[in-house]
């Protein structure tokens, strides 16, 4: 994977070293006090967004449930300003049944002075782009 050199973009790679490997307890120390979680519509039961880190940890463990091993790899990051859209490869194996999973997606990051405020999470990695005001040929 061959990015732009971006500061913001550095910033996230230590998170994607972690979620590519599935530790998603990792504490990379990025997330702003303040820091706004969303989930796309498209991931039904979690969708919304939370400023609570609460909230935000029990929306992901209830995700997380119903799969025995979930990814996120980044394929591709985008800087944009402010925001860095990451390309992914989201993989996983669920709970019980046993099935494979292997899909894109993406997040939109919004950084401030090398912290993360904002972290949008799609299946679509359109809706991301657009989420971060770039055009779908990006």
């Amino acid at each position: 994977m061959s990015d732009p050199a971006d500061p913001n973009v550095d910033a996230l790679r230590p998170v994607y070293d972690e979620w590519a490997k599935g530790n998603w307890g990792a504490e990379p120390g990025i997330y702003a006090p303040d820091m706004e979680w969303e989930w796309s519509d498209e991931f039904l039961d979690v969708s919304g967004s939370t400023r609570d880190p609460v909230e935000a940890s029990d929306r992901l463990r209830t995700f997380m449930s119903q799969w025995e091993d979930w990814r996120a790899a980044p394929e591709r990051f985008i800087p944009a300003g402010d925001k860095v859209v990451a390309f992914l490869c989201y993989s996983g194996t669920g709970k019980g049944s046993g099935a494979e999973i292997r899909t894109q997606g993406a997040h939109v990051w919004t950084m401030r002075d090398g912290v993360a405020s904002r972290l949008q999470t799609f299946s679509s990695r359109e809706r991301a782009l657009e989420a971060a005001g770039l055009p779908p040929d990006t």
